[in-house]
């Protein structure tokens, strides 16, 4: 499933941005919402939406879902960088 950003379904609240995706791959009449912890390793999740839709259709292919259907991103769920040693 590949989940994608519905335009203008991005609520921001002080502890979370509350966003409603579409499965892109079908008929798109499945939507999902998807929870971000607003945080500042996060850090500003409108410049970060092609990672956080992979994320989400990551977790969702592998039933990590709240008890309630929704998907929560943390900062845990994040790539982390990858420190080049020097040679």
């Amino acid at each position: 499933m590949r989940l994608v950003t519905l335009p203008d379904k991005i609520l921001r609240t002080s502890h979370h941005t509350l966003i409603v995706m579409r499965d892109d791959t079908h008929d798109g009449s499945t939507c999902q919402a998807v929870c971000v912890v607003n945080d500042r390793m996060i850090g500003d999740v409108g410049s970060k939406l092609s990672l956080i839709e992979t994320i989400a259709s990551r977790k969702l292919d592998c039933g990590d879902v709240a008890f309630d259907g929704r998907v929560w991103i943390t900062p845990s769920d994040l790539p982390t960088p990858q420190l080049r040693r020097r040679h």
